[in-house]
């Protein structure tokens, strides 16, 4: 039976291949993990590549604990001419958020998964998006989305003061100011 890394291990190997990027997002994960999820996600590995698609900032795989974060995130935010990896400015509040969304979906299956039309518009999901809102002092609400039939097509429709499925697809970040990637630098 192959054993486990730990975080230590997992975090050490994330600093060599990306130096204090990839350790941070491990000390990150362990923040958020500590003060959303109660310590009780499970450490796996975070990568950063490009994504299914290439159309979302992250992904979870559920079969192998794995968080993917698209590598457009480790863009930095200033020019990088003459200024070494170390020394790069990158927008961490979204990579946090990004990683958070990620450590939602991680925090479902390792409870049991999810049932519903997808693995964003159910309730376990709209649950911990309430939860983890409240949390973080955003004054959103959260509902399961159903279809209603128009024009003879099923297509999803939300209740005006909760999030649209876009959102819910989105959060937290489609649900933060305007200014809050930016107030940081």
């Amino acid at each position: 039976m192959r054993k486990m890394p730990t975080f230590a291990e997992l975090k050490n190997e994330a600093a060599n291949a990306f130096g204090n990027l990839g350790a941070w997002v491990y000390d990150e994960w362990k923040r958020l993990n500590d003060a959303l999820f109660y310590g009780k996600n499970v450490s796996g590995a975070i990568v950063w590549k490009e994504t299914h698609q290439d159309r979302s900032l992250g992904y979870y795989d559920h079969a192998a604990n794995l968080i993917v974060l698209h590598n457009i995130l480790m863009r930095p935010i200033y020019p990088t001419t003459g200024l070494t990896w170390e020394s790069r400015r990158f927008n961490t509040r979204k990579i946090s958020d990004v990683l958070l969304h990620e450590m939602i979906h991680q925090r479902i299956h390792q409870t049991g998964g999810w049932m519903g039309e997808n693995s964003h518009n159910n309730t376990r999901f709209v649950n911990e998006v309430n939860r983890i809102a409240h949390l973080l002092g955003l004054n959103i609400k959260a509902k399961v989305i159903e279809s209603k039939t128009r024009h003879n097509k099923k297509t999803p429709a939300a209740e005006s003061e909760s999030l649209s499925l876009k959102e819910l697809f989105h959060f937290p970040y489609f649900s933060r100011s305007p200014n809050y990637y930016y107030e940081q630098f």
